[in-house]
């Protein structure tokens, strides 16, 4: 009964995926630190308002922020474990610090309000590592890590020496270790290796100073940072240069929606062409930018006609923009203007045109149009249907980092559809994807740890990865955390959980869930036994075909179980089922007959 859920999970990929992979995203999040009363070297001036004011200025661009003031390791420590969980799946995740750093032996180190750092070797037990921080951020597509920690410490120069070999900073950060990075990332110096930053005279250090006077600034990120550099290098008369290590691929923009004044990330592979930064102030600027040729603003404004965002719903608008942007070779719009034609929104539907579109932006390198293009040919629409080119299309899609795609390859890879059969392959890709937070992954994820296919069986680990795609709203995977609860397996059994998780999905449609729930009720587990009920249910199920609801609903009508008895309607649905292979049912038509 579960092998046929996890299939069905998976085959509705071709109906889903080919969604647009939008490029303005609501999944901000931010952890900002700022630890300024240090029990054991005094206050420094800045930190508590540098945090207070950057939490602000994130919380303007639609970040979701938690600040944390004075942070002892434990409180840190904590801090970073739920960021984690937040990260995971989030378009953007920032990190802000501000206070002492300390560098050791090759590691950088963020420094407590209750480390006493007494000897060098109690920098590991009560300092927090930039590793950590780093770790923190894994699982976003954009990671923004910016650092203002490299004051003068005490602690550091007064700190007893174990081993004469053993390096020690005075406070400021050592050179990053840029294999840490991967990919879409960007770490924010105060100051260059090596050196430390200067506590401002005034309620903001220079370098915040400068950050905030850039950050709300519609600028390409690079762009901002270096204008942040820029500023710091005049106000301390050259005494301090900050340093960014990135591995940035697309180009990214962080500004305020028109509508509702959220954060968004535009991003254009490193294929396209250039354009200046489109100004998102205010919608008059917006359209203003379209209206003078920016291929950017001007996709942006096809999406908000598409979306109906801020702006009337018109799909033939939203065409109209596309278009414009697309015929300037600019790849986020032709693929965006391929899912208008193979969708038949704002344009008669037409599979040739859109795939023209989507190899356009695909031979450009954008992951979005490579991705639709590769489902196109799964599917056979617009081009013979062909796995093997469907899976080349999807496997590059996939390289880049995109979700939709890494799932798509994980279940060509579980079904051998393209490729060679391999799970562990299968269970690689769900894997990229479910950490960006993609609930079918997770659902197929927790599948696979549930049957033991191509990771050890581990029905813990099942449970664990089913939630997540649940609490999301997918419904099989609610159904299947439904059944586990059900069956007491990774979880302690419990059937009022079982039937609120089977609830959920079975009230989306989803037929496994709502024949399950059926059977609650036939059996009284969690509810109150109700005949009538259960049938109701199996009712809603077999008629979307379930083969299990419809032996069960037969049986009903052969004995009068919540229905009227009626020989006719039970050897119908038997016959249904029978011949969808269910041997119960099969054994029903024989005894009827």
């Amino acid at each position: 009964m579960r092998v046929a859920r996890v299939l069905v999970a998976a085959a509705l990929l071709l109906a889903v995926l080919a969604t647009p992979s939008t490029v303005l995203a609501d999944g901000r999040v931010a952890l900002v630190l700022g630890n300024s009363a240090y029990d054991y070297i005094g206050r420094l001036p800045n930190p508590d308002s540098d945090a207070r004011d950057v939490s602000s200025a994130l919380r303007r661009l639609g970040f979701e922020v938690t600040t944390e003031l004075d942070a002892d390791r434990v409180e840190l420590t904590e801090a970073l474990r739920g960021f984690t969980r937040r990260s995971a799946g989030a378009d953007v995740s920032l990190v802000f610090y501000a206070g002492h750093g300390i560098e050791m032996d090759g590691v950088n180190y963020l420094v407590p309000v209750d480390a006493r750092l007494e000897r060098d070797v109690d920098v590991r037990y009560e300092a927090v590592t930039l590793d950590d921080l780093l770790a923190s951020t894994l699982g976003a597509s954009l990671r923004l890590v910016i650092l203002d920690a490299c004051r003068n410490n005490p602690l550091a120069r007064s700190m007893q020496r174990t081993a004469a070999t053993r390096s020690v900073s005075g406070g400021s950060f050592g050179d990053l270790r840029e294999d840490l990075l991967g990919d879409e990332t960007l770490v924010a110096y105060a100051a260059a290796a090596g050196t430390t930053a200067a506590d401002g005279r005034g309620r903001n250090s220079p370098y915040t100073a400068a950050l905030l006077s850039h950050l709300e600034t519609p600028v390409e990120i690079l762009t901002l940072f270096r204008r942040v550099r820029a500023q710091v290098l005049t106000a301390t008369s050259g005494q301090q240069r900050p340093h960014e290590y990135q591995s940035l691929i697309r180009e990214h923009y962080l500004t305020r929606t028109l509508a509702t004044g959220t954060s968004v990330t535009v991003s254009a592979t490193a294929a396209d062409p250039p354009r200046t930064d489109p100004p998102r102030a205010d919608g008059d600027a917006l359209r203003e930018a379209a209206e003078a040729g920016d291929a950017g603003a001007q996709t942006e404004l096809g999406e908000r006609y598409e979306d109906g965002r801020g702006i009337q719903q018109d799909y033939g608008a939203a065409v109209s923009w596309f278009r414009r942007a697309a015929d300037q070779g600019y790849a986020p719009a032709q693929s965006a203007l391929g899912y208008m034609h193979s969708t038949g929104r704002g344009v008669g539907r037409d599979h040739d045109v859109a795939n023209s579109w989507y190899r356009r932006a695909a031979d450009q390198g954008n992951a979005r149009g490579q991705f639709n293009l590769g489902v196109q040919y799964a599917a056979g629409r617009g081009v013979g249907r062909d796995y093997g080119v469907a899976a080349t299309w999807i496997r590059r899609a996939a390289e880049q980092g995109h979700g939709s795609a890494q799932t798509a390859l994980g279940y060509a890879y579980e079904v051998g559809r393209g490729v060679s059969q391999d799970h562990g392959q299968a269970v690689r890709w769900y894997r990229l994807a479910a950490d960006q937070g993609d609930a079918r992954a997770q659902n197929n994820l927790g599948y696979a740890y549930e049957v033991g296919r191509g990771v050890p069986q581990n029905d813990v680990a099942a449970v664990r990865w089913y939630r997540r795609a649940a609490e999301q709203g997918h419904a099989i995977a609610q159904s299947n955390l439904g059944v586990m609860y059900r069956d007491g397996r990774g979880v302690p059994r419990d059937d009022e959980a079982a039937v609120a998780w089977l609830r959920r999905a079975a009230n989306q449609g989803e037929t496994t869930a709502q024949y399950n729930l059926g059977w609650m009720y036939a059996n009284g587990r969690g509810v109150r036994r109700d005949d009538e009920e259960a049938a109701r249910w199996y009712r809603r199920a077999a008629d979307e075909g379930n083969a299990n609801a419809q032996y069960a609903l037969g049986w009903r009508y052969e004995n009068g179980r919540g229905v009227q008895r009626d020989r006719v309607e039970a050897v119908r649905w038997y016959r249904l089922a029978a011949e969808q292979g269910n041997a119960n049912a099969q054994e029903g038509l024989d005894r009827l007959r």
